[in-house]
């Protein structure tokens, strides 16, 4: 597939394999025992609207819909997650969990190539602990 010109969001697959991103990293994040520590920020909160903004979130960042910034204005990311404790475990475990879904959703590697400073970055900007 030629990809010149596609943006992030086009190259990636679109809504329809984001949404299926998401769903997966959330299912990784809540069975696999290696990521109980970042599981536990999510205790008590509603997973379904965690997923379903982060696939909105995503979605802005990549070059498709900006939906997160319509609905919910600027992100804040550091500010909208310091109620909650990130620490090394749980920025790794984030990551892993992301790694992991777009392998099983077989994200072209080019696109988790791109992706993947990105989530890196975002995640150590958001520890706070």
């Amino acid at each position: 597939m030629d990809f010149v010109g596609l943006t992030l969001y086009e190259r990636f697959g679109g809504e329809e394999r984001l949404t299926l991103l998401v769903k997966t990293f959330y299912r990784i994040m809540s069975t696999d025992p290696l990521a109980r520590d970042c599981f536990a920020t999510h205790e008590g909160k509603d997973i379904a609207h965690s997923a379903e903004k982060l696939a909105m979130f995503l979605s802005g960042i990549m070059g498709g819909p900006q939906s997160y910034q319509e609905k919910y204005g600027h992100p804040r990311l550091r500010m909208r997650h310091m109620p909650f404790a990130i620490g090394d475990k749980e920025a790794e475990q984030w990551l892993y969990c992301m790694k992991k879904a777009m392998e099983e959703v077989k994200v072209p590697q080019e696109v988790q190539e791109e992706m993947a400073p990105y989530f890196a970055q975002v995640t150590g900007h958001l520890r706070n602990r």
